[in-house]
């Protein structure tokens, strides 16, 4: 298996519930009373006090939860919502992915995809950078293509651009492909810039019917975005 392979990049190390109201009410007993009596002279007839005691009314105040809407999260249906520690950026990771940040650099977030030839171990990794997110995309791309060409042997770009993200408006995009110890190797490459942040996301497969590798895992590659619930 070939070494393990992070793309470069611009200024980047690598490439409720409702309670019911209660309500009580206790009324007292009215009673009237009589008594009379009676003699062959005369009749004298007194009234019973006649007493009545206000109802009580205790109410018990409704209680509230609201329970908040899960944030929704577009890309594949079988991805899996994955946020870093430092709360910097979310995306979907796909199915069978196995983390792999202990074999990647400190600072890198990587993943094998479980796809292999003999030559090389699919992957993915993403890095982070301080960038101003006031930074063109366009500008990040041509400074991109220019350290991938000086850092690669053989480098030859494939395509690149400014695509919608499926989970933030605009992401710059890089396909290419480059030599690593003796391998040829294709990168996917998407990466976007919010909260000062330069987050990029990185493919690497056998280039060795690569680019249906690589439509494969772009879908997952366009979901990064700024931290779920942010």
């Amino acid at each position: 298996m070939a070494a393990l392979v992070t793309g470069s990049m611009f200024l980047a190390a690598c490439g409720g519930s409702d309670a019911d109201a209660d309500a009580s009410k206790d009324v007292g007993d009215t009673t009237e009373e009589s008594s009379a009596s009676t003699d062959d002279a005369e009749t004298t007839t007194t009234a019973g006090e006649t007493t009545t005691t206000e109802a009580e009314t205790a109410t018990t105040a409704e209680t509230t939860t609201t329970v908040a809407e899960a944030p929704t999260f577009s890309g594949p249906a079988d991805g899996v919502i994955y946020t870093d520690g430092s709360s910097l950026y979310s995306l979907l990771t796909g199915p069978g992915w196995v983390d792999a940040s202990d074999v990647f650099p400190d600072g890198v977030q990587g993943w094998f995809t479980g796809n292999e030839t003999a030559a090389f171990s699919e992957n993915i990794n993403i890095v982070t950078n301080s960038v101003p997110s006031g930074t063109p995309l366009d500008l990040a791309i041509d400074a991109s293509v220019e350290q991938l060409g000086a850092t690669f042997d053989n480098f030859t770009l494939i395509e690149s651009g400014v695509v919608p993200g499926t989970n933030h408006p605009e992401l710059g995009f890089l396909e290419y492909t480059a030599d690593q110890a003796g391998v040829t190797i294709r990168f996917m490459q998407t990466f976007g810039l919010w909260n000062d942040t330069l987050v990029v996301f990185t493919a690497s497969t056998d280039a060795e019917g690569g680019e249906a590798a690589i439509d494969a895992l772009l879908p997952y590659g366009l979901t990064i975005a700024p931290p779920v619930g942010s």
